[in-house]
């Protein structure tokens, strides 16, 4: 840990960058980014927060309770039709780290253009489906809109929230094009200004008495003009990676498919399982456990956030190093971050115990406590997610992808089945002690034994 931390403070000392025609220079330089990343990606985070909570505020007070409702209903719609890039975004990052890892720009071109132009087909077939469906689906019905002056807003509103999802949908390339290079600091940069930006013209458009429907497209539309404005910065610092038809290529989208595909699974059985118990609960608990659940993960994930902001931008370095056979950095730097991560996970532990019951009541504004064997079994779920993700973010790195796939697949049977056995008898706790058990029996030492060939001998001291 004292090792891992001198080398975050080593890095962020460091401005200019490293010579990376030389192993030792590699090394320091994805150190360096990787610290900024994370650096910035805090303050990026942290100012969203914050941000968010005051535009909540503002948007409730100004459009009150209904209305908002409303705008977060049709945004839940579309949550699970964000999936619909059936994981191109990872998947073209790991290519692109490939691609940065053997210097081939001329790969790079292509699965950037390749990937961009499929997301641009992609949005406009499901805007063909949807403009139909806007005048078809009868929105108040399915949004359960019982005020009769919001009646006529709700399509308004569809089509608002509609438009800026799929103006976002191929710019959502932009953050993994920086990502797989190792740059991912410029992004939260961005992202920074376009939070300010955002909150500054919901203020103009309050201020203004404008309608829904202008919030809303107000409100996206910043995010996309930022987003434009950082793919006109890529081009500008990596112009090979402008998009062009003429770089489309099949194979190049088979190749792609390839990692996409068993990401794309990966990530729905995440999904599935976390939705799939909210349902348990309701059906063994109540809904009463579903809420109460709901505030304990809010607590619980709270050092998850710190651990994903070291992970993202060390999976596309950990790519990089693996195809330049920069190995015994990978091996050094994945067990660094590891025992970091574990300390972290100890940490939280502690700090369920002592301020959990706190925490939860300054989150929620609500009375609810939990007892203390909850906090002791959400610190020991802790323990082992840090472990496994570590390694699942390695096998990502690596494109061990079908392993994953496979674990979830029996990581769901085993723990919903558990969670339905267990909720009915120890409640909110039996839930929380059923997740950590098919990760700690099988996962905890199958994946290290999948990835022993790269990360088993030599461990970093």
């Amino acid at each position: 840990m004292i090792q891992a931390a001198r080398n975050v403070i080593a890095a962020l000392a460091t401005r200019t960058p490293h010579d990376t025609s030389t192993s030792d220079g590699r090394a320091k330089e994805r150190y360096r980014r990787a610290a900024l990343s994370t650096a910035t990606s805090a303050v990026a985070q942290g100012l969203g927060i914050f941000t968010g909570l005051a535009a909540i505020r503002i948007t409730v007070g100004y459009l009150g309770k209904e209305q908002y409702g409303l705008w977060m209903a049709v945004s839940a719609l579309l949550t699970w039709a964000a999936l619909a890039d059936f994981g191109l975004g990872r998947g073209v990052q790991n290519h692109l780290s490939e691609a940065y890892g053997h210097d081939d720009r001329e790969a790079a071109s292509r699965y950037v253009s390749t990937a961009f132009i499929v997301l641009c087909a992609i949005a406009v077939a499901f805007a063909l489906v949807m403009v139909p469906l806007l005048f078809v689906i009868p929105w108040t019905k399915v949004l359960n809109v019982t005020d009769p002056t919001l009646a006529g807003k709700a399509r308004i509103v569809v089509a608002a929230v509609i438009a800026v999802f799929l103006a976002n949908f191929p710019l959502s390339l932009v953050p993994t094009i920086y990502s797989a290079h190792q740059r991912g600091y410029v992004a939260n940069l961005f992202g920074i200004v376009g939070s300010l930006l955002s909150l500054g013209a919901l203020l103009v458009i309050v201020k203004l008495r404008a309608p829904m429907p202008w919030l809303i497209l107000t409100g996206g539309g910043i995010g996309v003009f930022m987003t434009c404005v950082n793919m006109v910065w890529i081009v500008r610092e990596m112009p090979w990676l402008r998009p062009r038809m003429s770089l489309f290529s099949r194979a190049t989208l088979r190749s792609l498919a390839g990692v996409s595909v068993p990401l794309l699974l990966y990530q729905l059985g995440g999904l599935i399982i976390n939705e799939t118990q909210t349902i348990l609960i309701a059906h063994r608990i109540g809904l009463s456990g579903v809420t109460d659940y709901s505030i304990l993960m809010r607590v619980y994930i709270l050092p998850a956030l710190l651990v994903g902001m070291i992970d993202g931008p060390l999976i596309p370095a950990f790519r990089e190093a693996y195809v330049r056979g920069d190995h015994d950095w990978l091996r050094s730097a994945f067990w660094r971050v590891t025992r970091l991560k574990m300390w972290i996970a100890a940490g939280a532990a502690i700090g369920y115990l002592l301020l959990g019951n706190f925490a939860v009541k300054l989150l929620s504004g609500r009375a609810v406590s939990f007892d203390w064997r909850v906090w002791a079994a959400c610190g020991f779920l802790q323990f082992v997610a840090i472990w496994n993700v570590s390694f699942n973010d390695l096998m990502i790195a690596i494109n061990r992808l079908w392993v994953l796939v496979v674990g979830i697949l029996f990581n769901g049977i085993v723990t919903l089945s558990l969670t339905w056995a267990f909720s009915a008898k120890w409640g909110i706790l039996g839930v929380v002690l059923a997740t950590p058990i098919y990760s700690l029996v099988v996962t905890a030492w199958l994946f290290p034994w999948v990835c022993r060939d790269v990360v088993g001998a030599n461990r970093a001291r």
